[in-house]
């Protein structure tokens, strides 16, 4: 038997809308009633078909309109599906107004409000199964402009997810590694114009590292102490990402394009389980301009993530996937959350959440943590 989700959107000064006497029959019981983000959201799950009530919704809409409130209903098969709203930014009554008109085009309904707390809200959402890429993608545009973090999520239960592989180089540090020692040399022009190309996606990733790689010829080794020492800074929520994993008993590591002495900093300092990229070749004390062994490219960060969920007696379905250029791509496509960071365009349209604006914590909100 099929039910009615009946929900509305009031501007916070007007305070939550009273429903008329005549629905007191088919309202036994609220299940969001709160003040957030600049809004009054009121929700009930009614259960009586929308055929039943179509009388009372069309008046509640009209009373609903000259108050300058939104109202949403929709039918509820027996067998709909939950998931979760994640919104994380500043608080804009607009953002929320836009994720739930469209979502509500979408037929999804909102029920309880599961955690708002500054800038971070979670509501329970109910309609039918759809893939979360396309829920997100109609999110993505109807917010366009506004600078809010937004994703449509499952419901994972506790224990789903083993491992959290991320990238290094603008994802979990703020800095290109090898584009701040080029700087350190005066030639960050010309390493950053072969780096932004092969982000981009228009140079192969191995050619690319051994041109750029080749420009630090004769280099002191020393200088990968001082841009550790002076440049290297971890992505703001770095930390709170990494610890969150852990609590959760997730296994955590950073796979990279970049050097080894960068990646095993990092392993140290944030107690990661594995660290793997490529390591610069260095005799007497100087950078020859050479990789040593297989490069890790983007064929290999995929096939690392296998071998890791392998290990940790699992699948890529229940690994998460953070990157920001082209060559995390197949990484973030196996996994079984890809999550695009501060991200090129044709990485965010093919990941199954994006972080435009806030830091990697924003996805402890995604995952539920």
């Amino acid at each position: 038997m099929s039910s009615t989700r009946l929900a509305l959107l009031s501007p916070a000064e007007r305070g939550p809308m009273t429903l008329p006497a005549s629905m007191g029959q088919f309202v036994h019981s609220t299940e969001s009633h709160q003040q957030i983000w600049g809004s009054w959201l009121q929700s009930w799950h009614l259960p009586v078909a929308v055929s039943e009530i179509v009388p009372f919704l069309d008046e509640l809409s009209r009373q609903a309109l000259h108050q300058d409130r939104e109202v949403f209903w929709s039918s509820m098969p027996s067998d709909c599906h939950s998931y979760r709203l994640v919104l994380r930014g500043p608080l804009q009554a607009e953002a929320l107004r836009r994720a739930l008109t469209t979502l509500h085009l979408q037929d999804c309904m909102p029920g309880r409000i599961l955690h708002a707390q500054g800038d971070s809200l979670a509501i329970a959402m109910h309609g039918p199964q759809g893939p979360a890429p396309a829920f997100n993608r109609a999110l993505t545009d109807a917010l366009e402009g506004i600078q809010v973090d937004l994703a449509m999520t499952p419901v994972w239960e506790p224990g789903h997810f083993r491992l959290l592989l991320t990238d290094m180089d603008s994802t979990l540090i703020s800095i290109e590694c090898i584009d701040e020692m080029a700087d350190h040399l005066g030639l960050k022009r010309q390493v950053a114009a072969i780096t932004e190309r092969s982000m981009a996606g228009e140079l192969d990733f191995q050619t690319s590292l051994r041109e750029r790689v080749r420009l630090l010829q004769g280099t002191p080794a020393s200088t990968i102490d001082a841009i550790i020492r002076e440049r290297l800074q971890l992505s703001p929520g770095a930390r709170e990402l990494i610890r969150a994993a852990k609590a959760q008993g997730l296994e955590t590591g950073v796979v990279s394009g970049g050097f080894t002495q960068f990646t095993r900093h990092l392993q140290e300092m944030l107690d990661l389980d594995y660290a793997f990229a490529n390591t610069l070749e260095i005799v007497d004390g100087k950078i020859t301009g050479q990789v040593l062994g297989d490069i890790v490219d983007a064929d290999a960060k995929a096939d690392l993530l296998d071998l890791l969920a392998i290990s940790a007696d699992t699948d890529a379905s229940h690994c998460i996937a953070i990157g920001d250029g082209a060559n995390d791509l197949p990484m973030l496509r196996k996994a079984g959350v890809g999550i695009a960071y501060h991200a090129k365009a044709v990485v965010r349209a093919q990941a199954d959440f994006q972080i435009r604006y806030g830091g990697l914590d924003t996805a402890v909100d995604f995952l539920g943590w």
